[in-house]
């Protein structure tokens, strides 16, 4: 009898286990495990919501993963997944400033946004040019010193889509 509810319990988690990521996929509900944003499950939205989901250009790409950036597999046109970030619109009202120790936006400092010169993996990072910005979308992480985000790549052209929190950690 244990072997049957056991051999049950299991195949049903199998199932359970292999079906949930596409479940996911073709609701509006997607799990982030990057630690770019709080790690959770986030609901998309079509309107502004404090994140943006977003797709690299293919230089930017190149560079992300050659500085050892992991992406699963997702529907950018390159096969990878959507990027998650925090997102900020820049504009003479709220410019947004990087310089040497990271972002500012308006007049508030975001912390870990100081850009670095390598990689957890050890490889060279080049920044985006420092200045004052007063257009874009600008996907900034505060969360983790170590992302990948505008610092790198500077400001997003396309937002793939909005998210807010459902769960978070």
């Amino acid at each position: 009898m244990k072997q049957i509810v056991f051999g049950l319990f299991g195949g049903t988690f199998v199932v359970l286990a292999l079906a949930a990521p596409n479940a996911l996929h073709q609701s509006s509900l997607r799990f982030n495990s990057s630690d770019s944003v709080p790690i959770g499950l986030y609901e998309t939205a079509a309107e502004r919501a404090p994140y943006a989901g977003f797709c690299l250009d293919a230089e930017t790409l190149r560079a992300a993963l050659g500085a050892g950036l992991e992406l699963g597999r997702g529907e950018c046109s390159d096969g990878h997944q959507p990027i998650l970030k925090t997102v900020y619109e820049a504009s003479e009202a709220s410019p947004v400033v990087f310089d040497a120790d990271g972002f500012s936006v308006g007049s508030r400092r975001i912390p870990n946004t100081k850009p670095k010169a390598f990689s957890t993996k050890g490889k060279p990072l080049s920044h985006y040019a420092f200045g004052t910005y007063t257009s874009g979308l600008w996907a900034i992480s505060g969360y983790n010193p170590d992302s990948f985000d505008s610092r790198y790549f500077g400001p997003v052209s396309q937002v793939r889509f909005y998210a807010k929190p459902v769960l978070v950690f």
